[in-house]
């Protein structure tokens, strides 16, 4: 049972269970009626789901994703992510999903489990709190982006695909993303800081004015720059790859003669295009819910309590959503390459001496996540073969 005082000219009376209410009517006169007021058990229900949610799954997601994370920068640096491309943007992108967690998925635990934001402490906590998640979401979705067009310049141009593709070029195209998206996300640094709210330090919006910017402008540019973009990209690169890989298996089809060698690259094929489609489904799955609602939100005005709770728990939801896509790497690279799951074995049993090992089809680490495929020794010999045939 929730107590509420109203009180319109006559100070309220010394009661803790009931709400007095002024007769505007009579303002003059000294009846006062007593009113009950009490919680909606269906929205004290939803809050409870909103909670129990956050408490449970964001620290399964936090350890989770920090230690696939964590041993995924160890294995690319036992293969030498920076000598090699792919490897160099996965490491970044490993990177930038570990920042994301520790910057955004860690402090809705504690605050949901201690009542303490810590985005509120200090006003330059509260500044650069909401700087790096935004940033730090962003930069994943475009290091993703990165990853797939190394794919495709390797697919449908591996004779040039060694002087396209340099560490060098890789390093300046991630650190002018940095830069790029840095610009897009420096406004909070002064639209936002502490303010006192209900007698309670907020991080907030400080004026009317960046209020509004950030509600109508800002909610379109983020789901543009983290989600909508970044997707169209990697799709229509991924369905590039696609007809790259199908061309290959039609040459191959007059080409090998041994049917027990095309069902198996048939079959690599078959899952390889499986798995392209749904890492750019998943991506768009992940990360267009939270944009949207952020969107939605802005237009909503004057909720009731059932109506909050219900957009409340529909917020949960959509950010763990969002921040599950920032811990599934380690799981995907280990289901999709062999020679990453073995590397991973290795590193857990503390193996100092490497083994030789053949280069199979599926040499290069892809993650199913973002079409982060390579396409392997295979396909890539095919698809010269098939740019001499043309």
């Amino acid at each position: 049972m929730e107590t509420v005082y109203e009180v319109s000219s006559w100070p309220p009376v010394s009661s803790t269970n009931f709400t007095t209410i002024c007769d505007s009517e009579a303002p003059n006169t000294t009846n006062f009626t007593a009113v009950e007021k009490e919680t909606d058990p269906y929205v004290d229900q939803l809050l409870d789901i909103s909670k129990y949610l956050w408490v449970v799954f964001s620290p399964v997601l936090f350890v989770v994703g920090v230690t696939g994370n964590a041993l995924t920068i160890v294995v690319l640096k036992q293969l030498k992510f920076h000598k090699k491309p792919p490897y160099f943007f996965l490491f970044v992108l490993s990177l930038c999903d570990t920042l994301v967690l520790c910057v955004g998925l860690s402090r809705y635990w504690i605050k949901e489990t201690f009542t303490l934001d810590i985005r509120s402490l200090t006003n330059y906590g509260c500044k650069f709190n909401l700087f790096f998640i935004y940033w730090s979401m962003q930069l994943s979705s475009w290091i993703l982006v990165c990853v797939v067009l190394e794919r495709c310049i390797k697919t449908n141009f591996p004779l040039r695909y060694p002087r396209l593709v340099t560490i060098p070029r890789c390093v300046i195209l991630v650190l002018v993303l940095m830069v790029v998206l840095s610009g897009v996300d420096l406004h909070y640094f002064w639209t936002n800081g502490l303010i006192l709210e209900d007698s309670e330090m907020g991080c907030d919006t400080l004026t009317d004015y960046y209020f509004n910017f950030e509600e109508f402008v800002f909610t379109y540019i983020d789901f543009t720059v983290l989600s909508v973009v970044p997707f169209l990209l990697m799709i229509g690169m991924n369905i590039t790859i696609i007809r790259v890989i199908r061309r290959s298996r039609e040459f191959r089809k007059s080409t090998v003669r041994n049917k027990s060698t095309n069902r198996k690259l048939k079959k690599f094929d078959v899952k390889l295009t499986k798995m392209l489609l749904c890492t750019s489904v998943y991506f768009l799955f992940a990360t267009l819910p939270i944009s949207i609602y952020f969107i939605v939100d802005s237009y909503q005005e004057d909720l009731d309590d059932v109506s909050s709770a219900q957009m409340n728990l529909v917020w949960t939801v959509s950010y763990l959503l969002q921040f599950s896509n920032y811990t599934i790497n380690f799981f995907l690279y280990n289901l999709t390459n062999e020679r990453f799951r073995n590397k991973f074995i290795d590193t857990i049993k503390c193996k100092s001496t490497e083994k030789k090992r053949k280069s199979s089809k599926n040499g290069s680490v892809y993650s199913v996540q973002t079409a982060e495929t390579s396409l392997g020794t295979e396909i890539s010999r095919v698809s010269e073969e098939t740019s001499s045939g043309e």
